[in-house]
């Protein structure tokens, strides 16, 4: 799932590629570090007269506290709104016109904020010069905050009906119920409607800092050029005390102390099939990293479509849908790493969902097939090994293609983990034998504790919802599903 964004195929052939004095192993990025901190990495690829320039900070729902939950978000929309040069939203949009941005945008995600577009290379630098000031100077006017509260406010009240939102917001809660803001991008609402100025300057004095960035820089470029470039318009911007000192911010958030089970009627699923997910909190990347090359070995293993997971689950748990739609994978994240089985099953008045989703088919998975993994080490083959591994290079050939999608990758793991940890992927996957799957899921999967979740229509739900409640299923709905509205 994931690793689709993290493998770096080009490390497989370091004989082949010069590596640069600024330490960098991919041919043709250069990485700078400026005086305050900020962090340029410029990407050279003259096959296009295009430059994408994007700006990532490590913060995001993982930074936020009760009282500032959705502020990361609303502080996204309010930098489009205009700063010291670009005075208005009108004059802000007017300048990308002029530009000629080809493609723009931000994001506000569980761990990092970033914003980007694209825009002919003989502009790259009144592109720097555009997010420079963008960056350091927001003007955040009160008129336009009173807009945005609204217009995220509404965004938040729109994941009250949209099923993915609730049915993520519900698992969130139980996996991480001790922090479960670090995972809620969108956010409290009352939170937002009620934000100052003030609290968008705090974050900024905080997080938006040199020293907490990265520039990405790539296209039909020169580094020395660029670099000469940011000089200019970022080397004056001061740097701060580094957030992630603060201990708080880097304390990994604990799982579950007892499973729990969670029943959602969705009325996205068609009648007469159900979803069922187990869910385990995994390890971090950044207090932990090993495992998490065992767990991403692992999870391209168990998608071998006739392989011996998805078979012996399909035959021991009656009425699954399809044997392909069996899998799980490892979700990557700084704080917030989970390991996930799922499958879909038939509705069948003569097998309840509940017991085939907390007996039978965790059971199949947690008892039958991950303690044969455990102790068989020849339940994947060496060729299997190889093939996955072979895979999972050759899939970074199409994904680092152009310069927007390297650097997208790029930017999104030095916000997760950190530069050094894409460059050393591939070498460091390939290292992972039988051993390392075993410590990864003894410790994961095997002594942890899970949350159990189904997903059906809600006609399936009224024929299902007496065995479920009897079997410890707690019922889903926008009231309880998110952590806000606890105590309302």
């Amino acid at each position: 799932m994931k690793r689709s964004l993290a493998m770096l195929v080009v490390l497989a052939i370091t004989a082949m590629i010069p590596v640069f004095a600024d330490g960098t192993p991919i041919q043709g990025l250069h990485r700078y570090r400026l005086d305050n901190g900020l962090e340029l990495f410029v990407l050279e690829n003259h096959a296009v007269p295009l430059t994408r320039v994007q700006i990532t900070f490590r913060c995001g729902s993982i930074t936020q506290e009760p009282e500032t939950a959705g502020l990361f978000h609303l502080y996204e929309h309010m930098l489009f709104k205009g700063n010291s040069r670009y005075r208005t939203e009108t004059e802000f949009s007017a300048a990308m016109t002029e530009l000629g941005v080809a493609e723009w945008n931000g994001g506000t995600s569980t761990e990092y904020v970033t914003y980007y577009f694209t825009v002919p290379s003989d502009k790259t630098e009144a592109g720097l010069e555009f997010w420079s000031y963008a960056m350091r100077e927001p003007s955040f006017d009160p008129a336009e905050l009173t807009v945005e509260q609204a217009v995220v406010a509404n965004e938040i009240n729109g994941f009250l009906s949209d099923p993915d939102h609730i049915y993520s917001a519900a698992m969130d809660k139980a996996l991480f119920g001790t922090y479960p803001w670090r995972r809620d991008i969108g956010g409290n609402e009352a939170v937002v409607r009620a934000a100052t100025v003030q609290n968008l300057r705090d974050i900024q004095a905080t997080y938006y800092l040199p020293n907490n960035g990265a520039l990405f820089v790539g296209g039909d470029v020169d580094p020395e050029s660029v670099y000469a470039m940011v000089q200019k318009w970022y080397g004056e911007w001061k740097a701060g005390v580094d957030p992630w000192e603060t201990p708080a911010k880097a304390h990994p958030m604990p799982g579950v102390t007892k499973p729990v089970y969670l029943a959602y009627p969705d009325e996205s699923l068609p009648e007469g099939i159900a979803y069922i997910e187990v869910r385990y909190r995994g390890p971090d990347v950044i207090m932990e990293p090993e495992p998490t090359y065992a767990a991403d070995v692992w999870g391209y293993l168990i998608q071998a479509p006739g392989g011996r997971f998805k078979t012996n689950i399909f035959d021991t748990v009656p009425a699954l849908y399809e044997k392909d739609y069996i899998g799980g994978y490892y979700y990557t994240q700084r704080d917030g790493g989970q390991v996930s089985f799922y499958t879909y099953a038939f509705i069948d008045p003569a097998l309840p969902l509940a017991q085939r989703a907390r007996t039978a088919f965790k059971d199949a998975v947690v008892a039958g097939e991950i303690k044969a993994m455990v102790t068989d080490p020849a339940y994947f083959s060496e060729a299997a090994f190889s093939i996955v591994k072979q895979k999972m290079e050759d899939e970074q050939i199409i994904n680092l293609e152009t310069p927007e999608k390297f650097i997208e990758t790029l930017s999104f793991w030095w916000a997760v983990a950190s530069s050094e940890y894409f460059f050393e992927y591939v070498p460091n996957m390939k290292k992972v034998e039988h051993k390392d799957i075993v410590a990864f899921l003894e410790k994961f999967v095997l002594s942890n504790l899970e949350v159990i979740a189904v997903r059906l229509n809600p006609a399936d739900f009224g024929l299902e919802s007496a065995s479920l409640a009897t079997a410890g299923f707690v019922t889903v709905t926008p009231e309880t599903a998110f952590w806000w509205k606890d105590g309302k």
